[in-house]
This record gives structure tokens, C-alpha cells and sequence, in this order.
């Protein structure tokens, strides 16, 4: 069975594309859904424990909440869904995690070209298609109109 990455750094509209369309292809394709959540260091703690990041507005916890319910039900209805969470530099740390879970593919949602986060998703994306032994499958955010 192959797996497909998603990681998920940010609690954003664009996460949730990447976790929908990723689940979808699971589900059709008979691949495993494995999410890698990043979490951030505990600066006031010296071990440097992770904390997962915490949403900054009510925005960011609706998203939350949808990709917790997201997974649940994916669950119920017997997708085999992986989870894990870390800490870490993003590329070198998804680079890493694809070669020791053996992944198939990473499920990156990019945005319109318009948005600020646009050239460094681009930059990401370029980095994992020449590090990593796996395909980069990209997903457009929906428009709205």
C-alpha cells in the first residue's frame, strides 16, 4: 500500500484543501493517509518539548476543529489514517520522515499566485521534488465564485 504525506504547518484554508484532496485520492486509490503535524519548541523549557502550535485566532480553531472531524470520519469509514507530529526545520524534517516511512507521495496545497506565501510554497515544493525519491502531487485552494 503506498502513502501519501501531508504536512500540515499552519491551521490555514490551504491545509484543509490538502487534507480533503488527499483523503478523496486515499480513498479511490487505496493509498494511506499519513499526516505529519509540525509543532514548535517550548522555548521556556530547556529539554525543548514540543507543543503543537495553537491556533492564533477563532479562524485558524474552526480549522482545527474541521481537519480533527476530517480524520474522524475518514477513520469511520475505514481509511487507515496515520498520524505523527514533530518538530523541526520544514524541509529537512519532511525529507527525513519520507525516506524512514518509505513515502510515496506529499500532498502540497498551493495557492493562488497572487497570495504572499505563493513563491516560498513554489521554493518548498522545488526543494522536495529534488531531495526526496517521491512525487510531489500540488492542489489548488478552490475558488470561490
Amino acid at each position: 500500500m503506498d502513502k501519501i504525506l501531508i504536512p500540515v504547518d499552519k491551521f490555514s484554508e490551504l491545509s484543509l484543501t490538502a487534507i480533503h484532496y488527499a483523503l478523496e485520492f486515499a480513498k479511490r486509490s487505496g493509498s494511506k493517509p499519513v499526516f505529519l503535524f509540525f509543532a514548535e519548541a517550548d522555548p521556556a523549557n530547556s529539554v525543548q518539548m514540543t507543543t503543537c502550535r495553537l491556533p492564533e485566532d477563532k479562524q485558524a480553531q474552526k480549522i482545527k476543529e474541521k481537519i480533527a472531524q476530517l480524520l474522524d470520519l475518514s477513520i469511520m469509514n475505514g481509511v487507515a489514517v496515520e498520524q505523527h507530529k514533530c518538530h523541526g526545520e520544514y524541509i529537512e524534517r519532511l525529507c527525513r520522515f519520507t525516506r524512514e516511512f518509505h513515502i510515496a507521495a506529499i500532498v502540497i496545497a498551493l495557492p493562488n499566485k497572487k497570495d504572499e506565501l505563493y513563491d516560498k510554497i513554489k521554493r518548498d515544493i522545488s526543494l522536495l521534488v529534488q531531495m526526496t525519491p517521491c512525487r510531489v502531487l500540488t492542489v489548488r485552494e478552490k475558488n470561490n465564485c
